[in-house]
């Protein structure tokens, strides 16, 4: 979306900015974390071409962590750069998309081995919780529901693991799997099959088979991701 300005062609920046008032420690993470969460939730649209001191006026910050973001988004696949020319929001293709699912395929399933493992009771009946939903919401066909609790499942898993480098480098992987699997076009696909695997899935984490545990995410995005 762009606007005449004074200054040739102006991104008009949507409406999630707001003045962050925090102390320089934080500042970076918390301009990447805003201009992500914008990138996942589509107000920065793919393609959209975004301008660092716009973000910056109304962040209220200087343009030094917004660069910095802009470049963290650019590791990850969220934002293409091109010296003097212009900054914008990638495009989702079909590689991208599936690259994202094979990705969190695998991550998901070592999240579960290790978490299965090491949680508590507590977080244990969260864990279980948590699936509940994510398999009610599937049922249900609520494909944007499905994706939000498969996120907040993989994620509490990735805490439960208790490992800071698993932790560390998964968080790095989350907004552009948000982003790529949260608006990516793909088949969802519920059957007695999968609804099979979920049960199964339940009872190792109940148990505390993290191997099992781990084969059974696998073979559940198989069913319920099928490729073509």
């Amino acid at each position: 979306m762009f606007i005449r300005s004074h200054r040739l062609w102006e991104v008009a920046m949507p409406n999630f900015i707001g003045k962050l008032d925090l102390s320089p420690a934080r500042l970076g993470d918390a301009v990447y974390d805003r201009i992500a969460a914008a990138i996942v939730d589509g107000s920065l649209a793919p393609g959209e071409r975004i301008r660092d001191l716009d973000i910056a006026e109304s962040l209220g910050v200087s343009r030094m962590p917004v660069r910095e973001a802009l470049q963290r988004l650019e590791r990850e696949g969220l934002i293409e750069m091109s010296a003097s020319r212009f900054t914008r929001v990638t495009e989702i293709t079909p590689e991208m998309v599936a690259a994202s699912i094979e990705f969190a395929r695998y991550q998901t399933g070592v999240a579960a081995r290790m978490a299965a493992e090491r949680m508590d009771d507590d977080a244990r009946e969260r864990a279980l919780a948590l699936l509940d939903e994510l398999r009610t919401a599937l049922t249900a066909g609520d494909r944007d529901r499905a994706c939000e609790r498969y996120f907040a499942s993989f994620m509490f898993l990735v805490d439960q693991t208790e490992n800071p480098v698993f932790r560390s480098l998964t968080g790095e992987a989350r907004f552009a799997l948000e982003r790529n699997i949260g608006q990516g076009d793909f088949a969802i696909a519920v059957d007695e099959a999968s609804a099979a695997l979920f049960d199964d899935l339940r009872a190792a984490i109940q148990d505390g088979e993290g191997v099992r545990a781990e084969q059974i995410i696998l073979d559940l995005f198989d069913a319920v991701t099928p490729q073509p």
